[in-house]
């Protein structure tokens, strides 16, 4: 036996029975500070890109190079993990260039350098969704993994929460310059707190046995779509026919949220919604989503999957329908976009919990890290589809276009799962 491999038996028997369902691993709360700061920042990236001259273009523009940064980040830094058998400094280094990231988005001057920057700063923050989760399924018993992963995820998540909670209380009071300085210093003690606690367990995982978890989703930046575990093959492909009803809806699913979410900062600062606003809004779309993780999940136990992914998309046409009447009837904007952004909220638990699920239960016990892969790596290329056209239709077409259009693939979206059930 290796010295290697010795090393790595002796800290997982130290290490990977420690905490129980019972003990959340202190690590964990390092996550808060940088939670806190990118999930306020979220908002004031779009509408800066707007105060510095930028139109609907940019905003989709910058939104499609940021979801395709993320999705290449995740893989090369979760492969480089994977290799070096390191988790601590990467997920270090997420949170040290987040700091560094925003406080560089309070200098940039104009269009083109804030959306290279922040392509820059998403391939970093990358660090920060898939190395954790390898570092859970270390830090738990393996038949508390669901449990483990969930508890992160509602600690990260309302993290976010908070974050746009303050982005709103300072709004009123300081610039979206000072505010980017702001939520840089903030993150940073999750720099010195995640040097603290995280424990380095050098214990190779296999990522293609990694099996699908329900709690895994939680919103990311502006609903990003999961993380890429690995990068599918062309062999692997093949055997996944079975699946191709699932990635065909998700495929059109996430064109549409590609140009429903890019364009809605655009579609409130251009009807004089004000900043405090427009986080109001945010704020309870996050936190009914947050909310409804746990209930769906209960949901799934009682219900036929498909037939709960079918009534997240249902909502999510009511959604997308809401905004549509907020285009035609600005003297109800307001009400109508919380509306349309609470239901937004509702239906992404449905959808991507279930979603995963279904992932997860048709695939065989040597398919699911491929077929959970693929299913994510349709999902970034439908988002990337739809917020990098979004912005061109809107200067082109309109609003109504926009939405109109969003409606439709939806619409479409759900027709090959009209029969399924499981």
């Amino acid at each position: 036996m290796s010295q290697r491999i010795h090393a790595s038996m002796v800290t997982k028997r130290k290490y990977s029975f420690h905490y129980g369902i019972f003990k959340i691993p202190a690590w964990f709360y390092s996550f808060v500070p940088f939670k806190i700061a990118t999930g306020g920042a979220s908002i004031l990236l779009p509408l800066y890109l707007l105060s510095l001259g930028g139109g609907a273009s940019d905003v989709g523009v910058m939104n499609a190079l940021a979801s395709f940064a993320s999705m290449t980040g995740t893989l090369f830094w979760g492969n480089l993990s994977d290799r070096t058998l390191k988790r601590r400094v990467f997920i270090s280094l997420g949170f040290a260039s987040t700091s560094v990231f925003l406080a560089l988005f309070a200098i940039v001057d104009n269009p083109r350098e804030l959306i290279l920057v922040n392509m820059a700063y998403a391939f970093f923050l990358a660090t920060t969704i898939s190395v954790p989760v390898v570092l859970v399924l270390r830090s738990v018993r393996k038949t508390y993994w669901d449990y483990g992963l969930g508890k992160f995820n509602e600690i990260s998540g309302w993290g976010w929460v908070f974050g746009l909670a303050i982005g709103l209380t300072l709004s009123k009071f300081i610039s979206m310059s000072a505010s980017f300085l702001l939520f840089a210093i903030i993150s940073f003690p999750s720099i010195l707190m995640g040097m603290k606690s995280i424990r380095e367990i050098p214990i190779y995982i296999n990522r293609d046995a990694i099996r699908t978890f329900r709690n895994t989703v939680i919103q990311k930046a502006r609903y990003a779509p999961g993380f890429v575990l690995h990068m599918p093959t062309r062999d692997s492909f093949k055997k996944l026919s079975k699946f191709r009803s699932l990635y065909t809806s998700f495929f059109l699913l996430w064109i549409a949220s590609g140009l429903y979410f890019s364009q809605v900062p655009v579609f409130l600062t251009y009807n004089g919604f004000t900043r405090e606003e427009i986080y109001a809004i945010s704020i309870a779309n996050a936190a009914l989503s947050a909310f409804m993780y746990t209930q769906v999940g209960i949901k799934l136990k009682s219900r036929e999957n498909y037939g709960v992914l079918r009534s997240g998309l249902v909502m999510r046409l009511a959604a997308i329908l809401a905004i549509l009447g907020a285009v035609f009837l600005s003297k109800f904007a307001l009400p109508l976009v919380l509306l349309s952004y609470l239901l937004a909220g509702y239906s992404w638990s449905f959808i991507s919990i279930s979603g995963t699920s279904i992932v997860g239960k048709l695939a065989g016990e040597k398919e699911k890290g491929t077929a959970m892969g693929t299913y994510n790596l349709v999902n970034s290329l439908g988002m990337i589809v739809g917020s990098l056209s979004s912005g061109f239709i809107v200067e082109s077409f309109g609003f109504a276009s926009e939405y109109s259009l969003a409606f439709i693939f939806v619409l479409l979206s759900i027709l090959p799962l009209k029969s399924k059930a499981l």
